[in-house]
């Protein structure tokens, strides 16, 4: 028996959300003409650009020299790392600042409820760990599945799952 795997790519050019969007472009001269129309289909309706708050991250080699697109005129700010819709990018493509950042805001999240649930002794155990479930895990857990997870990672995520799970049942 011989089974076979077919494999696709397809290239997303941009992502949009609300009032965010993500380019994606190979080369300089497209990110500038990406940022053209991006900057004249804005004006169209009205709309502004901040070009503080607008970001450009370049994935080439350290020693290539990339130069920044434009926005009317306005050089953006090169970055290494940044955050688009609630999940950290990065230009060398690891999820360790993803990782770390998700775990923080799940350290936020179960000391938010610390006083009213977890040192509640009126709430159950079973209601607990629901609680656990519904808000801790899947902020922990936001995007998740298009990580690709190293063993160093997800000994991190487990540590502070059990850690979590040891302070509910106050094994601590």
């Amino acid at each position: 028996m011989q089974a076979s795997t077919h494999l696709s790519t397809t290239t997303v050019h941009e992502l949009l959300f609300a009032d965010d969007c993500l380019l994606n472009t190979v080369t300089e001269e497209d990110m500038q003409r990406s940022m053209d129309l991006f900057t004249a289909g804005c004006a169209y309706f009205a709309l502004t650009i901040s070009t503080s708050k607008t970001v450009f991250m370049s994935q080439l080699p350290p020693s290539a020299v990339n130069n920044a697109p434009r926005i009317n005129g306005a050089q953006l700010k090169n970055v290494e790392i940044f955050a688009y819709l609630g999940s950290m990018l990065s230009c060398n493509t690891r999820i360790d600042d993803e990782v770390a950042q998700r775990i923080s805001k799940a350290s936020q999240a179960f000391g938010r409820l610390q006083t009213s649930v977890w040192n509640n002794h009126d709430i159950h155990l079973n209601t607990k760990l629901k609680m656990y479930k519904a808000v801790v895990l899947t902020t922990l857990l936001y995007g998740a599945e298009t990580w690709r997870v190293n063993s160093n990672q997800a000994r991190k995520l487990n540590h502070f799952h059990l850690g979590c799970l040891r302070r509910i049942l106050k094994l601590r």
